[in-house]
Order: structure tokens, then C-alpha cells, then sequence
């Protein structure tokens, strides 16, 4: 699967979902990690810097991580 924007990166990741039980692994989350920073930082670039975008995103993924998805296993 090639993925080009948000929506095939959600395509992906719900097809994952179904698929595997780690849906959610390290892979998974650094194709996140980086669509995020990118939408962080194209909607931000005024007032935060590429290194804040990116930890943002980082800090995202990993709630997203520990709320959401690892409570649901």
C-alpha cells in the first residue's frame, strides 16, 4: 500500500487493525509520527519550530499509545 496522505495513512492503519494484534508497533507508529510533525508543522510553521513539531508529535503518538490502544488490548 502506498501512502500518500492522511486518509491512506488511516486506511492503513484500520486495515491493520483487523489484521494484526500489534497493529500498533513501532512501525506503525513512526508512520505516524511523521505525517503528524508534517500537519503539526505545516499548520503551526508560525509559531512553533520543526524540533517542536516533531516532539509534539512524538509526545502524541506515545498518549495515543498508552490511553488509547494499549487500555483496549
Amino acid at each position: 500500500m502506498k501512502i500518500q496522505d492522511s486518509n491512506d495513512l488511516l486506511n492503513y492503519l484500520i486495515t491493520q487493525s483487523t489484521e494484526r494484534k500489534d497493529w500498533f508497533g513501532f512501525t506503525q507508529q513512526r508512520l505516524t509520527a511523521i505525517s503528524l510533525a508534517h500537519e503539526i508543522a505545516r499548520n503551526h510553521a508560525n509559531t512553533i519550530s520543526p524540533e517542536e513539531a516533531v516532539d509534539y508529535a512524538i509526545a502524541l503518538n506515545e498518549a495515543i499509545y498508552q490511553k488509547i490502544i494499549r487500555t483496549t488490548r
